[in-house]
């Protein structure tokens, strides 16, 4: 019996040891290719804030709408062209193809980097969209632009890349996308806004925000 109980511990030990090392092995931590973690933020709501390296955005709203303002900067920049813009001589408008129908995004960006930098689509700060419905459908093709400075009237102009000074807070961001009606309709299935960051070392962040 003396020699019987060293033997179960020992193979208790070996169990523990083993049970403990499979708990480490599997932590879901990914990196990206300079060794830093590239983190998936949970799915955020419609006026949350997220944080992406230097950059805080916050998407503060979703429209619908079967008409684009055809109007180069301004109130109504990349907006929808409502009954008022609509009725108002001069103005002008196009609508989205049959069977289509634009998804209008507005959002704040603030930049707390220490160093001015410039953020957009082309810029040295990638900044990209996607609208994802369903069981895996993905749309990718939008308009988005940043305020930027003042024209002569007091109304700001909206530009594709634009440059933050350090501590730049809540620049006006707009866009959309064309997307099908069932898009709208469908109000069973869900719908979400995907906001990249991406940085000139390839630090890539995703912003996941729940529309419905």
């Amino acid at each position: 019996m003396k020699k019987i109980l060293p033997l179960i511990l020992a193979v208790a030990l070996t169990l523990s040891l083993a049970a403990c090392g499979g708990e480490i092995g599997d932590s879901p931590n990914t990196t990206t290719g300079n060794g830093e973690n590239n983190q998936t933020s949970g799915v955020l709501k419609i006026g949350d804030t997220s944080t992406a390296g230097d950059w805080e955005f916050t998407l503060t709203g979703i429209e619908f709408s079967d008409a684009v303002a055809d109007e180069n900067n301004g109130l109504y920049y990349l907006r929808p062209a409502d009954d008022e813009y609509k009725s108002e001589t001069g103005n002008s408008f196009y609508t989205a193809e049959s069977g289509d129908i634009f998804l209008f995004f507005t959002a704040e960006l603030t930049y707390n980097g220490k160093e001015s930098a410039e953020i957009g689509s082309q810029s040295e700060n990638y900044i990209g969209f996607e609208i994802r419905y369903g069981d895996g459908y993905t749309f990718d093709t939008y308009e988005f632009a940043i305020a930027d400075a003042q024209g002569a009237d007091g109304s700001s102009l909206y530009v594709y890349d634009s440059i933050f000074e350090p501590l730049d807070t809540n620049r006006e961001c707009r866009g959309y996308f064309e997307v099908p009606l069932e898009v709208q309709s469908s109000e069973s299935d869900s719908l979400k806004l995907v906001v990249t960051f991406m940085d000139m070392e390839g630090t890539e962040r995703e912003l996941v925000y729940d529309i419905r």
